[in-house]
């Protein structure tokens, strides 16, 4: 599978700026990440299984493990593009996603940490 993560700042994140927006690729195989890379330009959006749209304070939130990215899912903070059938077929895929983030990307603080 592969899914695109579109960050966009949101007047909020000391990160990214209110309009700025951030691409990610993702390729999972099995249940597993087997490559991800930011992109400065997205593909076009038929080459993804999935596409989530999120905030930047939701995705900081995300990534410091005080948002729950399933239920932010839930309650419309994520926007998921896709078919849903799959995606809750196989739902570990969304902590998968966030295991990779938290255990693969060192993350810093710079200009805080959340909640800001």
């Amino acid at each position: 599978m592969t899914a695109l993560a579109e960050i966009r700042g949101d007047g909020q994140s000391p990160y990214l700026a209110d309009g700025q927006k951030l691409f990610f690729v993702v390729h999972l195989d099995d249940g597993k990440c087997t490559n991800y890379h930011e992109v400065a330009e997205p593909p076009p959006r038929r080459e993804f299984d999935f596409v989530f749209e999120l905030p930047a304070t939701v995705f900081e939130g995300v990534a410091s493990g005080l948002v729950d990215p399933v239920g932010a899912g839930l309650k419309g903070a994520i926007k998921i593009t896709g078919d849903m059938r799959i995606l809750i077929k196989h739902a570990e895929l969304v902590n998968v996603l966030q295991e990779v983030y938290a255990r693969d990307v060192e993350t810093t603080w710079p200009k805080g940490s959340p909640p800001y």
